[in-house]
C-alpha cells in the first residue's frame, strides 16, 4: 500500500511540473485572454490579468506573465482592450423556447426597452407594426403585439377592445401583458374566441366586463385569456418549434448567458429541445423543469444532473399563483388599492390548490428530485412552505436544493422560514425598476414596496440567491438585472428599499456562481477556476470600476461557450438570434394562420388553469406538436 501511495505522490508531482513545463504539448492553450479586468468570482482569488483555455476548460487563470507561458504557436491570443472578462452569466429562471416569440411580435413595451407611454402611443405601435409588416399581417391574418403594461401607460389602466377596434375592426388584434398572464382582444379577436356576454368566467380566470357587468371589454385574465387559445391557437411541427427555441437561445447569448433555462416544460417539448441540442444549434448550455402537474413518471425517467449535448432535464416545475403586478398573485392579506371592479377583500387566488402543493412537493421529495415553484404572493409562499416543512419530515434529509421563484411579496418571518428550511430563493430585483412605482402606489402600498425581491434580508441571514429575467416577461438583459438588484432605482427614480440593495460582487454571484449552485453545476461553472468550463461574458467596462447608477450602460460585447464566441456585438447580424429570425417568423405564421379555424371548430377548455403566463404560452405553441411528430422519429420515440 506505501508503494502505491508513493508512486500516486510521484506522478502527481510530476503532473505539477508539467503545469508549470508550457514547453509540454498538453499544457499549451488554445487561447488566451489578457488586457483588461477579470473577475474571477472566485473569493481566494476575485481578480486575475489573464486566462488560458484548452479543450473547453480553464487551464490556468493568474498574472499575465505566468499565462503568457502558456502560449504556444497555435495558441489564439485575445486582447481585451480594457473591457472585463467575467464567467458566463447563468440563467436562474426564464423561458428559453419562448424567448424565440419575443421578438417577432409588436414591441409594446415602455421606455427604455420601448415607445409606448399611453393608449395613443400603444394604437401607433400596432399601427405602425401592421404597416411595416403588411407581408406578415398578410399571411398570419392577425396583428400581434408583447409587452404592454397597463402600470406604466398614462391613463393607467389597460387597453379595451375599443382601443383596439381604432387600430382594425376587419383584422384580429391580441395584445399580452408584460406578465404573461393577460392579455387584451379587440372585437373581432372576441369573437373568433367565442367570448360573449353570456361566456362565464373560467376557474382561475377572469373575463372583464363593461359597465353593464356582462360585455366583455377585452381584457381577459388568467385561464380565461389563454384558455381560449391553448387548445385552438395553432399547431406547428418539430422543426418549427425547434427554430423557436434556437432563437431563444441566441437571444440569451447576446446577453452574455452561456446556461439558459426552459423554467416549465411540458413532455412532448422535452426531446424537440433535446434534438435541437443534438444537431448543435442551440449556442449554449439549457436545464429545462417539467410541469410536475402533468407528467411526473416523465420527469422521474428523464431527470439528470448530467449535459447531454449542451440539455437536460434538471427537474420539476410547480405554479402556485399569477402575476403581482397584474393583481393575480395569491397574497396574506387584501391588496392596496386594486381596478375599482375588485371587492374589498380581494386577494388574489391560487392557480392550484394546497392538495395539489403538498402532492407535488411530497412527491418531489419522495422521489429525490430538485423542484422549482413559481411563488409570488405571501399567501402562496404559506402554502408551499408548509407543503416543504410536512415533506422534510417524512422524508430523510437529502442535499434538493428546493427553490422558491420569485417571491414578491414575502414576509420576514418567511425568509426566516426558507433560511430553516434550506430553501433556495431565485429573486426577480428587475420589478424594482418596471413595477417598483407601480407596486407602491397600487399592489402592497409604499411601507410593503420597499420589500420586494428581499435581497437584502436574504443576505443578513447569509443566504445564497439568484436572480432573474423571467423573460419574456422582460427582456433577458443581464444589465439590466444587475442594475435593479444593485440600485433598486424605479422608473420615476425612486430607490425603492434601500435597505435590501446589495454590492456589485454580490449582486455578480447572483447571477453566476448562487445560480450555479441552485443548478448543481457549481463545480463546472459560475466562476473562473481551473477545470471549470471556460464559459465566459466580456463587458464594456468593469462594473465593480463604475458608477452603480451607470450599470444598466454597460454592453455585453462577447460572449464565450467552452472557449469559442457565439456572440459579438460588432457582428450583431450574424449572432444566432438574428440568424433564426426568419424561421421563428414561419413558426408565428403557422401558429396564428389556423387559429380563427381552430377557434370556430372547437369549445372551451379549462384544462391549464394552473400554469404561469409564460408556460401557457408555450402551451398555446406546443398544441398538436404530438400530432404533427411521427412516431417514428427518433428523437420522441428513444428519449
Amino acid at each position: 500500500m506505501r508503494k502505491k501511495i508513493v508512486i500516486t505522490r510521484l506522478a502527481g508531482l510530476i503532473s505539477g511540473l508539467c503545469l508549470a513545463l508550457p514547453g509540454v504539448a498538453q499544457d499549451v492553450a488554445d487561447q488566451i485572454w489578457a488586457g483588461g479586468p477579470i473577475i474571477t468570482v472566485n473569493d481566494k482569488a476575485p481578480r486575475a490579468e489573464a486566462i488560458a483555455v484548452k479543450d473547453g476548460k480553464i487551464l490556468a487563470v493568474g498574472n499575465h506573465d505566468d499565462i503568457m507561458k502558456y502560449e504556444g504557436a497555435k495558441t489564439e491570443v485575445h486582447d481585451l482592450q480594457g473591457r472585463a472578462l467575467l464567467p458566463g452569466f447563468v440563467d436562474a429562471h426564464g423561458h428559453a423556447f419562448m424567448i424565440g416569440l419575443q421578438a417577432l411580435s409588436a414591441n409594446l413595451l415602455s421606455p427604455p426597452d420601448g415607445e409606448v407611454k399611453n393608449i395613443d402611443s400603444l394604437q401607433q405601435t400596432l399601427t405602425r407594426w401592421a404597416k411595416d409588416n403588411a407581408e406578415r399581417e398578410q399571411k398570419i391574418g392577425m396583428i400581434l403585439g408583447f409587452g404592454y403594461d397597463d402600470a406604466q401607460l398614462a391613463e393607467q389602466r389597460h387597453p379595451t377592445r375599443q382601443d383596439l377596434d381604432k387600430v382594425s375592426t376587419d383584422t384580429p388584434i391580441l395584445i399580452i401583458h408584460q406578465s404573461g398572464h393577460m392579455g387584451v382582444m379587440n372585437s373581432k379577436a372576441l369573437e373568433l374566441a367565442g367570448i360573449t356576454a353570456d361566456t362565464a368566467n373560467p376557474e382561475g380566470g377572469v373575463i372583464r366586463r363593461e359597465s353593464d357587468g356582462r360585455t366583455p371589454n377585452g381584457v381577459v385574465e388568467e385561464a380565461a385569456f389563454f384558455n381560449a387559445l391553448a387548445k385552438k391557437f395553432g399547431q406547428i411541427d418539430a422543426q418549427q418549434a425547434q427554430s423557436l427555441f434556437v432563437a431563444g437561445t441566441g437571444l440569451l447569448a447576446k446577453y452574455g448567458y452561456t446556461t439558459g433555462q426552459e423554467g416549465r416544460a411540458t413532455s412532448p417539448l422535452v426531446p424537440l429541445m433535446r434534438e435541437a441540442a443534438a444537431k448543435g444549434i442551440i449556442p449554449i448550455d439549457v436545464v429545462t423543469y417539467v410541469d410536475v402537474l402533468q407528467d411526473r413518471d416523465f420527469i422521474a425517467k428523464h431527470v439528470s444532473q448530467e449535459y447531454k449535448n449542451g440539455f437536460r432535464v434538471g427537474g420539476a416545475k410547480l405554479t402556485i399563483d399569477g402575476s403581482p403586478q397584474g393583481f393575480t398573485a395569491y397574497r396574506d392579506r387584501p391588496y392596496y388599492n386594486p381596478p375599482e371592479s375588485y371587492r374589498a377583500d380581494y386577494r388574489g387566488y391560487t392557480a392550484a390548490t394546497a392538495d395539489q402543493v403538498f402532492d407535488a412537493i411530497n412527491w418531489a421529495f419522495d422521489n429525490n428530485i430538485q423542484i422549482i415553484t413559481h411563488s409570488n404572493g405571501e399567501g402562496a409562499s404559506d402554502i408551499l412552505l408548509a407543503a416543504i416543512k410536512t415533506a422534510q419530515q417524512k422524508h430523510k434529509k437529502a442535499d434538493r436544493r428546493t427553490v422558491l421563484i420569485h417571491g414578491q411579496f414575502l414576509r420576514e418571518d418567511q425568509v426566516d422560514e426558507m433560511n430553516q428550511l434550506d430553501v433556495f430563493p431565485s429573486l426577480f430585483p428587475m420589478h424594482t425598476f418596471y413595477w417598483g412605482d407601480w407596486h407602491r402606489e397600487r399592489t402592497v402600498g409604499p411601507k410593503l414596496a420597499n420589500n420586494i425581491s428581499p435581497t437584502g434580508w436574504v443576505r443578513d441571514r447569509g443566504m445564497m440567491f439568484s436572480t432573474h429575467h423571467d423573460a419574456p416577461v422582460a427582456f433577458p438583459d443581464s444589465m439590466r438585472v444587475l442594475s435593479a438588484t444593485v440600485t433598486r432605482r424605479s422608473r420615476s427614480g425612486d430607490i425603492l428599499g434601500p435597505e435590501q440593495r446589495v454590492d456589485v460582487m454580490t449582486a455578480l454571484k447572483a447571477m453566476t456562481i448562487w445560480p450555479a449552485y441552485q443548478h448543481f453545476e457549481e463545480d463546472q461553472k459560475g466562476s473562473l477556476e481551473p477545470g471549470k468550463i471556460a464559459d465566459f461574458v466580456i463587458l464594456s467596462n468593469d462594473p465593480t470600476a463604475v458608477d452603480p447608477e451607470t450599470l444598466d450602460e454597460l454592453k455585453v460585447t462577447e460572449t464565450i461557450k467552452k472557449g469559442k464566441s457565439i456572440f459579438r456585438l460588432k457582428d450583431e447580424k450574424d449572432n444566432p438570434e438574428a440568424a433564426n429570425t426568419a424561421a421563428a417568423g414561419d413558426v408565428l405564421g403557422t401558429v396564428l394562420r389556423k387559429w380563427e379555424r381552430n377557434l370556430q371548430q372547437h369549445a372551451h377548455n379549462a384544462d391549464n388553469e394552473h400554469e404561469h403566463g409564460p408556460d401557457l404560452l408555450m402551451s398555446v405553441l406546443m398544441q398538436g406538436i404530438t400530432k404533427n411528430q411521427s412516431v417514428e422519429s427518433p428523437s420522441v420515440r428513444d428519449y
